[in-house]
């Protein structure tokens, strides 16, 4: 779906990195790792177009996919009293309308209960927890069908229920609607249950492969980075 070659980005005279490689298959997940600071966020920003690689190149096998991006938190989630179900509805290119096709109530509806939000439904998300407020961003996510999603430390503040169930419907939508993911983790137990592939990002380049082979003495487990 999506393969990294001999990429390398710069700010000002300092390389985050060089010489990565990786590739992202379909309906695999693939997680992106390393230290603090080491620039695994902006790598991510790279694929969505909102950072210049220095050099090397990001490219598309196939047509490029719809893509979504879950963050750790949303700030602006708390600036609106919207209902959870008029959150998830954002992701509709319209937004929120007083109408929507019975196709979209439908669709609406199946997205809040395979994310468990039935019931939260008419909840205000500024007065939700941490877990339910994450399943609202994964169901907005959800929501448009993508091909892509990223999932940016996602389970970073969530308990360990609420963790798991937010990558038990992940693994759900990778093997139901044909999803690949790219996900950054520092959770060593998150990698290894969900995770097919893994790229390790260094200083002074990069390490891919299969996380059954990925030898967890090289990570840092620790607080995420944003660079």
């Amino acid at each position: 779906m999506l393969e990294g070659k001999d990429i390398g980005i710069k700010f000002g005279k300092r390389w985050l990195y060089r010489h990565v490689n990786f590739e992202l298959k379909s309906q695999h997940v693939l997680a992106v790792i390393g230290d603090n600071g080491v620039g695994k966020t902006t790598l991510i920003r790279a694929i969505l177009e909102q950072q210049k690689l220095t050099e090397g190149a990001l490219t598309w096998p196939d047509k490029k996919p719809v893509i979504r991006y879950v963050p750790q938190e949303r700030p602006d989630a708390q600036d609106f009293p919207l209902r959870i179900s008029e959150f998830v509805s954002l992701s509709f290119d319209q937004g929120i309308r007083p109408w929507m096709t019975r196709a979209e109530k439908d669709q609406i509806q199946h997205i809040l209960d395979d994310t468990h939000l039935v019931e939260l439904a008419d909840q205000r998300i500024d007065q939700a927890s941490g877990g339910e407020r994450q399943r609202s961003y994964l169901a907005q996510a959800l929501l448009v069908d993508p091909g892509l999603l990223i999932l940016d430390e996602a389970t970073a503040n969530l308990d360990n229920i609420a963790k798991y169930e937010l990558m038990d419907v992940v693994k759900h939508y990778r093997d139901h609607h044909h999803l690949s993911i790219i996900m950054i983790s520092h959770d060593l137990e998150i990698i290894k249950e969900y995770a097919d592939d893994y790229l390790l990002l260094k200083p002074e380049g990069s390490e891919f492969g299969q996380v059954k082979d990925l030898d967890v003495s090289q990570l840092e487990v620790g607080n995420q980075d944003h660079a």
